[in-house]
């Protein structure tokens, strides 16, 4: 799958798997994101670091009032295109209206390079407190896209 391909290309891959990601939970995206990075690679991407996960979490204003969120991102950089051009980024957002609860909960990122583990990683974003807060509810928003950065 190349970069530019990677949104239809996810939301095909959940369809395959019974999983309508536009209407599941956190839990059930996350997984279906997982697996798509552990079971379609990436073409043209470079050796290391060219294609890793990045989550992310707390509460933001998109011009539409405060909602809180978790991401899961996987960021490609193309080898052989300019700088510029090479980096982009297959993301997956949940939104929730804001809560005191979530914004408790902070904000941040957290990026996970190619050495580590499929495994770590789930077991790490699993764990971590604005996932756990969230993970088997059904969002406001869900969005799926793909972007060049």
């Amino acid at each position: 799958m190349k970069p530019a391909d990677s949104e239809a290309a996810f939301i095909a891959f959940a369809m395959d798997h019974g999983v309508d990601i536009l209407h599941c939970t956190v839990r059930e995206g996350f997984e279906q994101m997982i697996a798509f990075k552990r079971d379609v690679a990436a073409e043209g991407v470079e050796a290391d670091d060219g294609d890793v996960l990045m989550y992310q979490w707390g509460t933001f204003d998109w011009g539409d009032g405060p909602h809180f969120l978790v991401e899961l991102t996987r960021q490609f950089v193309e080898a052989g295109v300019p700088e510029d051009d090479a980096i982009s980024q297959l993301s997956l957002t949940f939104r929730f209206p804001s809560t005191p609860q979530y914004e408790n909960l902070g904000e941040g990122n957290r990026w996970f390079d190619q050495g580590e583990s499929l495994q770590e990683t789930e077991a790490e974003v699993r764990s971590h407190p604005g996932f756990v807060a969230v993970n088997s509810e059904r969002a406001a928003d869900v969005i799926v896209r793909h972007d060049y950065v």
